[in-house]
């Protein structure tokens, strides 16, 4: 799972419960989740082993994770389900943390990579892809800091 939360404080972790046959599991006696991840040391565990509360009476398992400090990187999310016939099962998840305000970044240089620009009046306008909501203007200088639609050698944020 590559985790892209706008609230990186609250981080949802389930797990769907089936049968070997792929049908929903609906009782278990135990579900847990622990995350860590891997360093150069070894495994650092960020999250211990925590109780997942059912959701209704569905084969689903969630906790809701609320850290108090979570740096961007690769994490795992380990599952353990313990059903009453004593059958153990273990499953691992990838879990990415990812920087939003990055994400955010790349967006936007999509949209003036992917945009119109026009040049007018010395001034370069950047476009939003739907070709007419202006995102960025920078005026255009020549090589002595004169304004210029040639021979540009400088832009400046307007």
């Amino acid at each position: 799972m590559i985790l892209e939360t706008v609230d990186p404080s609250r981080i949802p972790l389930q797990v769907l419960a089936q049968n070997l046959d792929g049908t929903p599991k609906t009782v278990l006696t135990a579900a847990t989740v622990r995350v860590y991840h891997i360093t150069g040391a070894g495994e650092v565990e960020v999250l211990a082993s925590t109780a997942m509360t059912q959701i209704g009476s569905t084969n689903t398992w969630r906790y809701v994770w609320e850290p108090t400090v979570l740096p961007v990187g690769h994490y795992f999310a380990e599952y353990t389900l313990a059903d009453p016939d004593s059958a153990t099962c273990v499953a691992v998840e990838d879990l990415d943390i990812r920087d939003i305000a990055k994400q955010v970044d790349v967006e936007f240089i999509k949209k003036i990579e992917s945009g119109r620009w026009k040049i007018e009046d010395e001034v370069m306008t950047f476009y939003d892809t739907n070709g007419t909501a202006p995102l960025l203007q920078f005026a255009l200088k020549d090589l002595q800091g004169h304004p210029s639609n040639i021979n540009i050698f400088e832009r400046a944020p307007v």
